[in-house]
């Protein structure tokens, strides 16, 4: 993979770039940042591109024999740890649907990667087998990079294994380069924590999200702002929105919400049943309309609160007027706590939960308060 095609982190690419030129690659780094801001991506050009043959000022040159080999991750002086199911397996046992799931694409969620297993119900780990592994191949000569570069995708699933790795991590073999990729901080072991130079990801820019949008899905300049306000700075959450701008979400959650406070305000068998007719139709909708369903509400929140506190919103007029209405009538408090059960709801989804049964508890949740 090449900088070219990581999406916006202009400055990021230009730090690597310049530490590979001047030869002050860091040993063990670790890139922690949101999802969907192109930790891996980054991580694949970077290795990529300090095995370059023949690299430019700004980017690999792609065509060289090295380059070829580490667009296929194929390159033997490249290796690839990422969260596997089963408590003796290692990674190498799943390398071609590894492969597969990112031939095309690089930004996906740790949910989708289980998913690709066909173990969607169990949790995935970096086994100490693994960590056995990384230290075995380490411990072997160069093949014919000028460095050897070991990628960690989900180093939050290292748990207490990951001390195995710590002697390595802080003494490797010369030209050894370490890339640890993670969301949550305070999930990294702290002995590694304090072992890797941390490079910080931030949240794509609006207008590098909507330029995506615009080149690569040919999607017309007002839906492809609209979506990239909607994601929030991830390109994850922006792939959903593609093919889903159609549908109104905004009258989708007014009509939700409005279900909820009636039925709480005003009990009666046609509200409940309103309610229930409601779940059902959302949660037959399919899983790609419920997430960008569920982005679309917790953008309608946030924005929502920031037109209610005289901030700036990206909501059209008729939303900023509903929204402040609803704080008004529901309180910011509680918006809050409304919002963190949509983000849960968007995580049985993501997960593949039953749809119908996941909105309703969600639904009965909100109504709680």
């Amino acid at each position: 993979m090449q900088f070219s095609q990581v999406i916006g982190q202009e400055e990021l690419k230009k730090q690597l770039i310049q530490s590979a030129q001047n030869d002050k690659v860091s040993q063990a780094m670790l890139f922690l940042g949101p999802e969907g801001t192109g930790k891996l991506s980054m991580a694949l050009a970077f290795a990529q591109y300090l095995n370059c043959e023949n690299p430019g000022p700004e980017d690999s040159c792609g065509t060289c024999a090295s380059c070829v080999k580490a667009k296929k991750l194929a390159h033997p002086d490249m290796f690839y740890t990422y969260p596997t199911v089963g408590a003796r397996t290692l990674a190498r046992s799943d390398i071609e649907k590894w492969r597969s799931f990112i031939a095309e694409d690089t930004y996906y969620t740790y949910p989708e990667w289980i998913a690709q297993l066909d173990n969607e119900n169990k949790q995935g780990n970096i086994t100490a087998e693994e960590c056995n592994q990384i230290i075995r191949q380490h411990s072997l000569r160069h093949f014919e990079g000028k460095y050897k570069v070991q990628i960690i995708w989900g180093a939050e699933y290292l748990a207490k294994e990951g001390n195995r790795l710590l002697k390595l991590i802080e003494e490797p073999p010369a030209n050894t380069v370490f890339i640890l990729i993670a969301q949550a901080q305070e999930a990294i072991l702290p002995t590694i924590l304090s072992r890797t130079q941390l490079v910080k990801f931030s949240k794509l820019a609006l207008e590098d999200i909507t330029k995506q949008l615009q080149n690569q899905h040919q999607i017309e300049s007002n839906d492809a702002l609209r979506m990239a306000q909607i994601a929030d700075g991830n390109w994850i959450e922006a792939k959903a929105l593609i093919g889903q701008t159609a549908n109104n979400y905004f009258e989708d959650f007014r009509q939700w919400l409005l279900f909820i406070i009636q039925q709480k305000s005003r009990p009666s068998l046609p509200f409940a049943q309103g309610l229930v007719n409601w779940t059902e139709q959302m949660g037959s909708s399919g899983r790609q309309n419920q997430k960008a369903f569920l982005q679309y509400a917790l953008f309608f929140i946030r924005e929502g609160l920031a037109a209610k506190n005289g901030l700036r919103s990206k909501l059209q007029p008729a939303e900023e007027s509903v929204a402040i209405k609803m704080v008004d009538t529901i309180t910011w408090e509680k918006m809050l706590k409304i919002s963190q059960i949509i983000n849960n709801l968007h995580y049985q989804i993501v997960r593949n939960a039953n749809g119908k049964i996941a909105f309703l508890g969600a639904s009965m949740k909100i109504k709680a308060l």
